[in-house]
């Protein structure tokens, strides 16, 4: 955005010389007079919208998460360059967030902000909470080491992943386990054309200690 700035600049002021006479005839010493003149110029600045001082911004979020739990109060852009403005000229409802990764980056903006923000491992997109009121992000750390995923007594869905990051994005998406808030996963090789990752609801913590020994790794959506 441009704002033009309007300056006045005194240049050099020539001076005329004039000559009076009394009324005896006698020359008195001659006296100035000074014939201002100014010129103007334009000065160009560039700004930015800035974030308000009491936001909040939190790195590594999934952006396909609703913050809202009024489902119209989301909108999404593709490429912007300034997620802020579009924030603030929203007119459908208050934008009291946005998550981006940038300029020219894609733009989701939120109404208020009452359900938890979910993290996406290796995520580049973070939330802007312009009231900084949003709770305690959502986190997936580490429920239990050395297990058989298909010893716990609840639906899952076994699917072929590539990386940890693909196993979770799948879990995110909630659509092979609607409502995944869990997932289990290996790296090892023997299962890396079989199903190396599963998908869960929320469990609880007497399904967990539950399973028996194997190879997998589980981790569980802290939120659930």
């Amino acid at each position: 955005m441009s704002t033009k700035i309007l300056t006045t600049i005194p240049t050099a002021t020539p001076t005329a010389t004039t000559t009076k006479k009394d009324t005896t005839g006698s020359t008195t010493s001659p006296s100035s007079t000074t014939a201002k003149k100014t010129t103007t110029s334009t000065i160009t600045t560039t700004t930015t919208t800035p974030a308000p001082s009491s936001a909040c911004s939190i790195m590594g979020v999934d952006p396909d998460v609703h913050l809202s739990s009024t489902p119209r109060n989301y909108k999404v852009y593709g490429k912007v360059n300034d997620c802020a403005t579009k924030c603030a000229a929203e007119t459908n409802f208050t934008c009291k967030g946005y998550v981006w990764m940038g300029p020219n980056s894609g733009c989701v903006l939120h109404g208020k902000i009452d359900l938890p923000v979910v993290m996406q491992n290796a995520s580049k997109w973070f939330l802007v909470d312009l009231d900084c009121k949003s709770s305690q992000p959502c986190w997936w750390p580490v429920k239990a080491t050395n297990i058989d995923p298909t010893s716990i007594g609840a639906s899952m869905k076994a699917v072929n992943v590539q990386n940890h990051n693909h196993c979770q994005a799948l879990c995110l998406m909630g659509v092979l386990q609607p409502e995944c808030r869990a997932y289990a996963l290996t790296n090892d090789p023997f299962y890396a054309d079989g199903y190396n990752c599963y998908l869960f609801p929320a469990l609880t913590q007497n399904q967990i200690s539950s399973v028996v020994s194997g190879k997998y790794i589980l981790y569980h959506n802290q939120c659930f």
